[in-house]
């Protein structure tokens, strides 16, 4: 009987045992070398669409790839400005992940999870376009895109760093978020909710190290008009942080005291409409250094005369701004929409006799 078998097990003859043989190792080499030049060619692929964005230049300096769980591993990414007069990165991350969203096959479609590890983001203000970021062109948006073979459905965003500087005054500015924890769920809809706003986002950090902030945005990402619902808190903040604000308008310096912003906002297919409230607690102003020694000291003393006028019995100045507008162009990004309202309304509660009013703010573009 083991004779009989014999040749079987063999394979046949010597001739066929050697083509197979030879089948299956040329095989293996081209499974090897598919396996380690894939990273390369994905890599360059990234870079090359990076580059190609108008006004900031991207790069990665390596991808692994892991066929086992439909995943990949984007390390070490950065955009910057295209004119090299900024002395940091628009964006970095040391790791970023894109997974196939598993639990998303059973509601009928491929979905894309993203998340980012430890990002950095760095908003830069400047004398003129050229040496300032503080915003980056839809574009990008649309090339990130094209570069996920699914639709994105979630994303993640672990320990994350947002930057505001001005290297032009002295000394110079470097106000920061940290801490920064952010989740965007159902963003492409894959469950299927039949309610107005199916998309969830949450992001909290901590401002200036001993702030708290947290911010909850409901949001369709499938209307063509930027529709959504948001609400945020800022607790906790030094004052001193805003000196870069005060100062340009009130020509004094903030010695102590804290700030809390709270806003709510609603867009209804690109009309909008809200508020934004202040409230300083316990506000002490000092002389601008150059005017210690001369008569401008005075005016910080003035200040602090004058607020006591305004504050309750616990030492609390609360104004409120209502904020109202119209965003007439579809298919706006709602993110970019949302971020620009909120950053002028923020901006323009923190200065002084805002009080409570109406305004409409400029249409963001895209």
């Amino acid at each position: 009987m083991s004779q009989a078998t014999h040749p079987r097990l063999q394979f046949g003859n010597k001739r066929n045992r050697l083509i197979i043989e030879s089948l299956l190792l040329v095989a293996a080499v081209v499974f090897v070398a598919i396996w380690f030049s894939t990273p390369y060619f994905a890599r360059d692929y990234i870079n090359r669409s990076l580059s190609d964005l108008p006004d900031y230049t991207g790069r990665v300096e390596w991808v692994r790839i892991h066929p086992w769980t439909a995943s990949v591993d984007v390390y070490d990414v950065h955009l910057d400005k295209k004119t090299g007069e900024i002395p940091v990165h628009f964006f970095y991350s040391p790791r970023s992940n894109i997974s196939l969203q598993w639990s998303q096959l059973f509601h009928g479609g491929k979905r894309a999870s993203v998340t980012v590890f430890d990002p950095q983001i760095n908003l830069v203000a400047g004398p003129n376009p050229e040496q300032s970021q503080l915003s980056i062109n839809k574009v990008w948006i649309d090339t990130i895109k094209q570069m996920i073979p699914w639709r994105v459905n979630q994303i993640r965003i672990y320990r994350g760093d947002i930057h505001f500087h001005d290297f032009h005054t002295s000394p110079q500015v470097d106000l920061e978020l940290s801490q920064l924890e952010g989740a965007a769920e159902n963003m492409s809809n894959s469950k299927g909710l039949k309610i107005p706003l199916p998309s969830t986002i949450k992001i909290s950090g901590r401002p200036l190290l001993t702030g708290t902030f947290e911010m909850n945005l409901d949001v369709n990402f499938d209307e063509p008009f930027a529709t959504f619902t948001q609400n945020f808190r800022v607790e906790h903040v030094p004052a001193a942080g805003a000196n870069y604000i005060m100062q340009k308008s009130l020509k004094a310096r903030i010695k102590s005291g804290e700030i809390g912003l709270y806003g709510e906002l609603t867009s209804d297919k690109g009309i909008y409409h809200g508020y934004v409230k202040r409230s300083f607690y316990h506000l002490e102003f000092e002389p601008k250094s150059s005017d210690e020694g001369n008569p401008g000291a005075i005016w910080s003393g003035i200040l602090n005369v004058a607020k006591g006028l305004f504050e309750n019995d616990q030492h609390v100045i609360d104004t409120r701004r209502e904020i109202s507008g119209r965003m007439d162009q579809p298919d706006v990004d709602v993110v970019s929409a949302f971020v620009s309202i909120l950053w002028n309304a923020s901006t323009e509660a923190l200065h002084p006799g805002s009080g409570t009013t109406s305004s409409s703010l400029s249409t963001p573009h895209k």
